[in-house]
């Protein structure tokens, strides 16, 4: 998907979903489906559980956007609004799995479903989103790069929070080198993500910012 977000600029994405545009409603699709599904998985091990959650919220949120539910005004309005609307609509199917395990399941069991407390102790519904999101546009954008040495890096200090020196002794590779291969991918990445993301350049949402530098990096 990485490239595609320049030719669907937020506004004319709301437009399409509004009149039922078969491209519009797949870039939307290719766009959100991954981050829904992260979060069923949250609450819900059944991956078809999770498969139906996913398709339900998106489903539902299309429809939303038909009916006039929503109204665009100005950039980042869609985005957030959609972040707060997946999020709601997930509790909803989640709140309807509860009701049928306890009504209408001989034996159902309810505490097969944890509590969602974790999505609203720390952060807001639309922050939890964001990182979802983030979380995979990231892995979307480290699968395309072109440079297999940049990409094992950038996983175990991304991923694994390894220090640079774990890294080169994982990878067999000089310390200085593993400096370069991570420089040249986080700006490989950045690009990436700027695309993905559909932002600007200078807002561009850094993945390592909340890692210490290692020395001489």
């Amino acid at each position: 998907m990485a490239g595609q977000e320049a030719d669907w600029p937020e506004e004319r994405l709301v437009r399409g979903l509004s009149s039922g545009d078969d491209d519009a409603i797949r870039h939307f699709l290719e766009r959100t489906h991954h981050a829904v599904w992260c979060m069923a998985a949250r609450v819900a091990t059944d991956p078809d559980v999770r498969r139906d959650w996913s398709h339900d919220v998106l489903l539902g949120v299309l429809h939303d956007v038909k009916v006039g539910r929503f109204e665009y005004r100005g950039p980042g309005s869609f985005w957030g609004w959609f972040r707060k609307r997946a999020y709601f609509r997930l509790l909803d199917e989640y709140r309807r799995r509860r009701l049928h395990l306890q009504r209408e399941a001989p034996g159902g069991d309810p505490s097969e479903l944890p509590e969602p407390t974790a999505w609203t102790a720390d952060e807001s519904p639309e922050d939890e989103f964001e990182r979802v999101r983030l979380r995979s546009a990231v892995e979307q954008c480290l699968e395309g790069l072109a440079n297999a040495d940049q990409r094992a890096a950038l996983e175990g200090l991304l991923f694994e929070d390894l220090s640079y020196d774990a890294i080169a002794t994982r990878l067999a590779a000089p310390l200085n080198t593993v400096r370069a291969w991570i420089r040249r991918g986080r700006l490989a990445l950045r690009k990436c993500l700027v695309e993905t993301l559909g932002l600007q350049p200078e807002g561009a949402a850094d993945p390592f910012s909340n890692r210490k530098p290692d020395a001489g990096s």
